[in-house]
């Protein structure tokens, strides 16, 4: 799913979607050293932390110094469905405790080796980016889209045979009117539940 510039075009379908389904279990690790000077983010968040059986981790809260906990955060891992990373674009990547949770945590014969314990589960990717779409494009200023920046997490969940959906993506975080963040909002709450579903 995208969120296109200021008309904010939905990019999927959810007809998939319905009402009576058993959902799977949601961990959205959220990585953003700002969280609280945040507005598109925190408004995502505050949409979908309350559904059913989704769970939010704010990992830079928790781990202030960078000192993961790999046994509680593989617990986690465990315990769910679908793993969702959150984050603002930093320098066109994630914010650098993700690198660094990735390293931790995914361990030999944990996500990879003798055992694939994550193999099937659902992989995704929700970030924000302050430009639009013309600036990530080939002919733009950053020459690549969103989702080609992210090829490196679709590499980590084909090594760990992780199932990789495709992003929500919002852009033009800078200039999105109140109108525009609240469809953005909506949209990401649908995005949840298809994952769920």
């Amino acid at each position: 799913m995208s969120l296109l510039d200021k008309n904010v075009q939905i990019e999927y379908n959810s007809s998939k979607y319905y009402k009576d389904y058993k959902m799977k279990k949601i961990a959205i690790q959220l990585v953003h050293p700002n969280y609280e000077e945040s507005r598109v983010n925190k408004a995502l968040i505050q949409a979908v932390e309350n559904l059913e059986n989704v769970t939010v981790h704010r990992l830079y809260e928790k781990y202030p110094n960078h000192k993961i906990d790999v046994e509680a955060e593989q617990k986690i891992l465990l315990e769910n469905d679908v793993v969702l990373f959150q984050f603002p674009l930093y320098w066109l990547s994630s914010p650098s405790l993700l690198k660094e949770w990735f390293d931790a945590t995914l361990t030999y014969n944990f996500a990879f080796g003798e055992q694939y314990l994550l193999e099937g589960k659902k992989f995704a990717i929700a970030t924000s980016a302050g430009s639009g779409t013309k600036e990530y494009s080939e002919t733009g200023s950053n020459k690549l889209t969103v989702e080609e920046f992210l090829n490196p997490f679709i590499g980590t969940a084909n090594y760990t045979k992780m199932s990789y959906q495709n992003p929500f993506i919002t852009y033009e975080t800078f200039v999105l009117s109140d109108e525009q963040l609240e469809v953005a909002s909506r949209s990401y709450v649908k995005y949840i539940q298809e994952l769920a579903s």
